[in-house]
C-alpha cells in the first residue's frame, strides 16, 4: 500500500541554485551540491592515478561512444547517465522565502555528455507532506483593517 502512495508523489525539479539541502549534517546550496555531483562523476570517468587505469577507463568511454549492433549498423552513443535510487534520497530543504525546512526526498541525475565531457546535473525533490496552498484572502486576514472590521462584528 505504501508503494502505491510513494508512487503518486510528485517529484519537482529545483531551480532556486541558493536554496539549502541538508543530508544529515551536511548542507549545501542547490548550486554548489549540482557542482560537486557534476565534478565528482566527471572525476570517476576521466581521472585517474595509475596510468593503466587510466587506459582502462579511457577504452571504456571509446567503447560507450558507439554501440555496434552488427557490421552495418552502428548506433551512435549520447550521453552516459547516473541516477540516484527511485525510492529518493532522506533529505530537508530550506528554500528562499519560506518559513521554515522541509522533510522529503531526492532525487539526483547526472549527465556526462560523450562529445563535448560536459557534464549536467538535475536535482527533484518530493516533499514527505505537501505545503498547504496559501489562500489569496491570507493576506487580507493579518491586515489591521480586517482584524477592526472583524472585531466591530
Amino acid at each position: 500500500m505504501n508503494e502505491k502512495i510513494e508512487a503518486h508523489k510528485k517529484y519537482e525539479t529545483l531551480d532556486g541554485d541558493d536554496d539549502v539541502l541538508l543530508f544529515n549534517k551536511a548542507t549545501f546550496t542547490v548550486r554548489r551540491f549540482k557542482e560537486l555531483a557534476a565534478s565528482k562523476f566527471r572525476n570517476i570517468l576521466l581521472e585517474a592515478n595509475a596510468v593503466e587505469v587510466n587506459k582502462l577507463q579511457k577504452r571504456i568511454i571509446e567503447l560507450m561512444k558507439e554501440l555496434p549492433i552488427n557490421e552495418e549498423t552502428k548506433i551512435r552513443g549520447g550521453d552516459i547517465n547516473w541516477n540516484s535510487p527511485q525510492e529518493g534520497i532522506e533529505c530537508q530543504i530550506l528554500k528562499i522565502g519560506s518559513k521554515g525546512w522541509q522533510k522529503g526526498k531526492v532525487q539526483i541525475e547526472v549527465n556526462f555528455n560523450l562529445d563535448s565531457w560536459e557534464t549536467q546535473t538535475s536535482i527533484k525533490f518530493c516533499p514527505d507532506e505537501p505545503l498547504e496552498p496559501k489562500s489569496p484572502l491570507d493576506d487580507i486576514r493579518q491586515s489591521e483593517e480586517y482584524k477592526k472590521l472583524s472585531n466591530n462584528n
